[in-house]
This record gives C-alpha cells, structure tokens and sequence, in this order.
C-alpha cells in the first residue's frame, strides 16, 4: 500500500444542511454506567480515561443513531463520539458524510472553515477503515479536530476539542479513542456485501460513446479495486480515495472512443476533447485531486507537477467537472438495508 499524503488547504464550505447528528429529534438517554449501542455493539463507556461523559443522546426513535460527550472537569478537553448509520457502500459516501460534517461546523463558526485535510486509515485486526480528517485553525483552541470513518454499514464520527493539550498529548488521547471506538470492529460486525452493483445516470444514455465510456470507466474502478485493496478494506466501504483508481479509470472513459465509430452528440465530444487535452498534457493526476479537493490517497511525489498544473489550467476552458455523475458503483448492505443517499 502507498502512504496517505498530508496537504494543507483553505475550505469555506457553503452551508447548505446540518449533520444527521444536530437534526431537532435528538433525545437524551438516560444511562448509567456502560451504554451498549444496541445495533453497532460498541460501548459508549460512562469514562474515557479521564474523561467522564456528560451526555448520551440518541437523533432516531429506534437508536440506531448514537453520540456521547466526553469532558473533563475544567471543560478544556471535549470528545464528541457518533456511531450512526451509513447504509449501501457507495461510491463518495465517506466524501459527502464528511463534506456534511464539515459544513455543520461551518454553520457554527459563521465564517468558514480553514483546516489542515487529509485521509487517514485504521487497521485492525482482522479490517481496515479509512477516514476524513481535518484539524480546524481556529484562534480559541490549541487543538480543534473532526475525524469520519467508514466502517461497512456504520459511519463514525470524532470531534476533538481542546484548549490546554500539546500535540504529544492529543496523540496520546486519539490512541485511547480510537483503542476504545475502534472503527474496524464496526465493519466487523456489519460488513458490506463486495460485489459491487453499478447503476448509470440518464445523462449517460445521451449517446452511444458516453454510454460505453462510462461502462468502460465503472468497471476499470471496479477491478482496479479489487486487485489493489484487500478484500479486509473494501468490506468498509468502495476505496474510491485511491488517486490510481480515478486515474485509471479516467484512461478508460478515454478508450471507448476510439473502438468503434458509435454515435457522439457535441456535449460528450466536447466532455471527451476536453478530457483528452488534460491526459495529453500529462495532468491527470494533478486534474484529478483538484477536482476532489486535495483529499486522495496517493503515492509518493505524485504531484511534484502540481504548480505548472496550476499555471496550464489558467490558460485552458476545460469544462469537464468529475461531480457530474454518470455512474454508481455500490457495495451492498448484507443485511438488504435501504439505500442512504
């Protein structure tokens, strides 16, 4: 496996929706001692460390949505833990759960969010989760943080905050967290199906040639992932923070064209023209994670080209925008859930 790089970046998030955990049905549980997550398992214990826990909320009649704040007694140290549903494994679940997060606090700090991103990864035992994670600039605290993971059928969700922890100190007390919350025992217990499904947008039946390239381009993830990730990883989640992947398959949208003379109307010459400059100036890879936000998974040195990426785009009229969906790729829920989107 390659190492996850680390990039610092400016993000003002638009606010356009509140997390699942901050909707107006939340309820308080009245638990003493150990509270068991009557879903997921996990134990929501009544003290983390030094941290007893203040409050234990559910935000669904069935609890299946569960979070627990943990503080110490001055209040300087506070530790936000969610366990909640995450249904079908499709592709940029982790992405839009993550983004959502993000713009909750957003929606607190009234002006945007400048943070430090990057993907981080779990391994357990016996599976692997990977994760969002941002450390939040912010001028009242020395540590501020939001880690997301996803763990097969579960989504959890850590909030660190801090006024008086050092960095060594705030490794040591993610070691206990995440010793404790382990999210690969959330996959553990619910782990998704890995036969992928691919289901193809309206717009991708505009033509013959968007239709295969968009074939070609699902099914090249879909291998790609399954000789690149072990099997323990992607029973987390479809590992689309994988650079490679989207490169590799981007090289496969651009292939079908020219196998056959199909029919090709202007919008999908043009996506594809468009395209091509990009592969013919060598920047796919630097295209790619300007597209999705300097968060990928990537190998090492891999965008040592990024500053003239920069400079070349500002003279192209490239329209191609990888948010604009033809396709998507799911690993199902074992148990036949419903479809989160």
């Amino acid at each position: 496996m390659k190492s996850i790089s680390t990039l610092t970046i400016l993000f003002i998030f638009c606010i356009l929706t509140l997390s699942v955990q901050e909707s107006s049905g939340q309820k308080r549980i009245n638990a003493k001692g150990a509270y068991s997550h009557p879903q997921a398992k996990i134990i929501f214990p009544e003290q983390l460390d030094i941290y007893p826990r203040m409050d234990i909320y559910a935000f669904d009649a069935k609890r299946t949505d569960i979070g627990a704040v943990y503080k110490n007694k001055s209040s300087r140290t506070e530790i936000s833990v969610y366990v909640y549903p995450a249904g079908d494994g499709y592709e940029g679940r982790l992405r839009t759960e993550y983004q959502k997060s993000m713009q909750s606090i957003a929606l607190v700090s009234h002006v945007g969010v400048h943070a430090t991103q990057f993907a981080v990864r779990h391994e357990g035992t016996k599976f692997i989760c990977n994760g969002f994670k941002a450390v939040i600039r912010d001028q009242n605290s020395l540590y501020n943080a939001l880690t997301v993971y996803e763990c097969g059928e579960w989504f959890l969700k850590v909030r660190v905050t801090s006024t008086e922890l050092d960095s060594a100190k705030v490794v040591a007390l993610e070691q206990i967290i995440y010793t404790h919350f382990d999210p690969t025992k959330l996959t553990e217990i619910s782990p998704l199906n890995e036969q992928a499904d691919v289901n193809f947008s309206k717009t991708a039946f505009r033509d013959s040639v968007l239709l295969g390239s968009a074939m070609g381009s699902a099914y090249k993830k879909i291998e790609w992932a399954s000789e690149n990730v072990r099997e323990n990883e992607r029973a987390s989640g479809f590992p689309d923070l994988y650079l490679d992947m989207h490169v590799a398959s981007l090289k496969a949208f651009l292939e079908f064209q020219h196998r056959a003379k199909y029919t090709m109307t202007n919008p999908t010459k043009k996506y594809l023209d468009d395209l091509q400059v990009i592969s013919d100036a060598g920047f796919l890879s630097e295209f790619v994670m300007d597209q999705f936000g300097m968060i990928l998974i990537l190998p090492d040195n891999i965008l040592a080209n990024y500053e003239d990426y920069l400079d070349w785009k500002q003279s192209q009229k490239i329209t191609v925008d990888l948010n604009q969906v033809f396709y998507l790729i799911s690993y199902g829920q074992k148990n036949g859930g419903k479809k989160r989107r």
